[in-house]
């Protein structure tokens, strides 16, 4: 069984980009991002024991994360001497939902990219996945599955159609 320590290393390595574009989300300068972002990272660490997740470990925390940063932007915001943002708080706080309710979206979606995956023939998610890769190129890909490189192109196009719509499907049954 993981520590507390391991837990929370290994849930902020998954969710970090996604803390991070949020704060970078609401601050006009990068500098000021990641200066928040570090200090976000520390209070994590240091208010870990507070953390108790639910059925969605990383969505909790990346909410989780995002709040505190939220109170950590606000206070760089506030002690900052110059005002370079022009955006008052009430614009801030709807950014900052915003941000969160996309979080919520994009994990809907790849919950469902990752079911969709699952579906296909063992043979089109080869092609698929090989394709996408990028470690050898479409027509070594091609030769290897048996077929002419324009034939891979043709399977990849008509792939990612059918991916694509199972996720709209799938999303929109989750909607309901």
């Amino acid at each position: 069984m993981q520590s507390r320590h391991e837990q929370f290393a290994d849930l902020f390595i998954l969710c970090q980009d996604r803390v991070y574009a949020y704060v970078v989300s609401l601050l006009a300068r990068r500098a000021d991002a990641e200066e928040v972002f570090q200090q976000t990272s520390m209070i994590l660490w240091r208010k870990w024991d507070e953390f108790s997740p639910g059925g969605d470990q990383a969505g909790d925390f990346v909410r989780w994360a995002c709040g505190i940063a939220h109170f950590e932007v606000m206070n760089h915001l506030r002690k900052a001497e110059r005002r370079v943002v022009a955006l008052d708080r009430d614009v801030m706080d709807l950014i900052a939902a915003e941000q969160l309710q996309l979080h919520d979206e994009l994990s809907e979606r790849r919950a469902a990219l990752e079911h969709c995956l699952g579906q296909l023939p063992p043979r089109q998610r080869e092609l698929l996945e090989s394709a996408y890769a990028g470690v050898e190129p479409i027509k070594d890909i091609a030769r290897r599955l048996g077929q002419t490189a324009n034939a891979a192109y043709v399977a990849l196009r008509r792939i990612r159609h059918a991916v694509a719509d199972c996720i709209t499907r799938r999303v929109a049954r989750g909607a309901e």
